[in-house]
C-alpha cells in the first residue's frame, strides 16, 4: 500500500509531516492570524514592538516602513509551524488616512517547509494605527538635556562656519540613535550664531567634538541645576556647551616666528600647517597655535609670470589689473610664463609662492 494524504487521503504528489501539500498549507493558513493591528508613530514612523518603539532608519520609504512594520510585528506575535520560513513579504496597500499615510494593507507572505521545500502565498490583512511615540512628544514639547551656543571669535559666523555646523550634523545623524533629526530640538539665530537645544547631552558633546577636533573650535562645558527629579530624589541639570569657532581656517595664510605657512585644517583640535615652499607639515601645541598671525589681505596678492629677464621679474596683479616687477631670486626657478602664483609680501621680506603648491583660499 502507497503513501497517502492522512487527511484526504490523497496518494498523489509530495507529502509534508504525512499531509499532502494541498492540506498541510490549509492549516498552517488557519494557523495564521485572520487580520493583524500595527501602531506606527504619524511623526517619524517608527513602529511599537511591545512596550518599545522601534525606527527602522534604513528604510525611507513611509510604504515600506509600514511593511516591514507588520512583518516584524506578525513574527513578534506568531510563530509559524516547525521547519516554516517566512521567505520574502511585500504590501500593497488598500486605504490611506487623511494625510496620505497607510490605514490598511494586505501583507503578502512567501512561506517555505524547509524539509521538502515546498513553498506557499499567504496574505494577512493589516490595520494601522497612529499613536505619537514618546521621542516625538519630548521633541513637541522641546525637551532637551544640552544647550549648545555657537560663536566665532571675533566676529559673526559666515557662510563657512555654516558649512562646518551642517557637517558636524550629518555626521551625528549617521550615526546618533536619532538620525532623522540629529538629536536637536531647536535652532535659533542669537548674537551672531546659533543656539541649539539638544535632546541629549551624549549628542551634545559628539555635535561639539566633531566641530572641536575637525576645524579646531573651542569647547566649554558648564552644567547648571535646575531642579529635581520628582521619581528619584535626584537632582537634574541642564548642560550648556559654549563653542567658539576659530579666527584662523583651514586655507588661511599665517606667519609663525617671522616666517609663512599655509594652515591646512585641524587634526583631533590641533593646527596643522605647511611650509610654502615644501611639502612639509606640522602640527602645532596650543601654544604655538596662540601665536599665529594671519597674513593681511594686502600682504598677498594673487599674481601670474608675465616675462622674466636677467635683473627682474615681471608679474600681473590679477586683482588690481596691474604690473610688478620683482627680483629674480624672490621667484622659484622652474616658475613658467603664464603659471599664477601668490606674492607675499611680510616682515620686510618678499617671495612668490606658486598656487599649485600652497592650494590656498587665495586663489579666488
Amino acid at each position: 500500500m502507497g503513501r497517502f494524504c492522512a487527511k484526504c487521503g490523497s496518494e498523489s504528489g509530495a507529502y509534508i509531516r504525512g499531509l499532502c501539500a494541498e492540506c498541510y498549507w490549509k492549516e498552517v493558513d488557519m494557523e495564521m492570524p485572520s487580520d493583524l493591528t500595527v501602531t506606527m508613530c504619524p511623526e517619524c514612523r517608527s513602529y511599537l514592538q511591545g512596550k518599545r518603539w522601534v525606527e527602522r532608519d534604513e528604510i525611507a520609504d513611509n510604504d515600506s516602513k509600514a511593511i516591514a512594520a507588520s512583518e516584524t510585528e506578525l513574527l513578534r506575535r506568531n510563530k509559524l509551524p516547525e521547519g516554516v520560513t517566512l521567505e520574502g513579504a511585500s504590501g500593497e496597500v488598500l486605504d490611506r488616512d487623511g494625510n496620505g499615510l497607510p490605514k490598511a494593507m494586505m501583507l503578502n507572505l512567501r512561506l517555505k517547509e524547509s524539509a521538502t521545500g515546498s513553498e506557499h502565498m499567504t496574505s494577512v490583512l493589516v490595520s494601522i494605527d497612529y499613536a505619537t511615540c514618546g521621542a516625538c512628544i519630548r521633541y513637541a514639547r522641546k525637551e532637551h538635556e544640552a544647550v549648545v551656543q555657537i560663536r566665532a571669535e571675533g566676529r559673526d559666523l559666515d557662510a563657512e562656519d555654516q558649512h562646518h555646523v551642517e557637517r558636524a550634523i550629518e555626521d551625528i545623524c549617521k550615526r546618533g540613535a536619532d538620525k532623522r533629526r540629529g538629536g536637536i530640538v531647536e535652532v535659533k539665530e542669537k548674537e551672531g550664531g546659533y543656539d541649539m537645544k539638544f535632546a541629549t547631552l551624549t549628542t551634545a558633546r559628539i555635535f561639539a567634538k566633531r566641530l572641536h577636533e575637525d576645524y579646531g573650535a573651542t569647547v566649554q562645558e558648564s552644567p547648571k541645576l535646575v531642579g529635581v527629579d520628582r521619581r528619584t530624589g535626584g537632582r537634574v541639570y541642564k548642560n550648556t556647551i559654549s563653542i567658539k569657532m576659530p579666527k584662523l581656517r583651514a586655507g588661511d595664510i599665517v606667519s609663525l616666528r617671522n616666517n609663512v605657512y599655509l594652515l591646512t585644517g585641524f587634526d583631533r583640535g590641533r593646527a596643522v600647517i605647511k611650509d610654502m615652499r615644501g611639502r612639509e607639515h606640522r602640527t602645532l601645541g596650543l601654544d604655538e597655535y596662540a601665536t599665529l598671525e594671519k597674513l593681511a589681505e594686502d600682504e598677498v596678492r594673487r599674481v601670474r609670470l608675465d616675462g622674466r629677464t636677467s635683473t627682474h621679474v615681471d608679474f600681473y596683479d590679477l586683482k588690481e589689473s596691474n604690473f610688478i616687477e620683482v627680483p629674480p631670486e624672490t621667484v622659484p626657478p622652474d616658475m613658467k610664463i603664464g603659471e599664477e602664483g601668490l606674492l607675499i609680501r611680510h616682515s620686510g621680506k618678499e617671495a612668490v609662492y606658486r598656487i599649485s603648491k600652497v592650494e590656498s583660499r587665495h586663489k579666488g
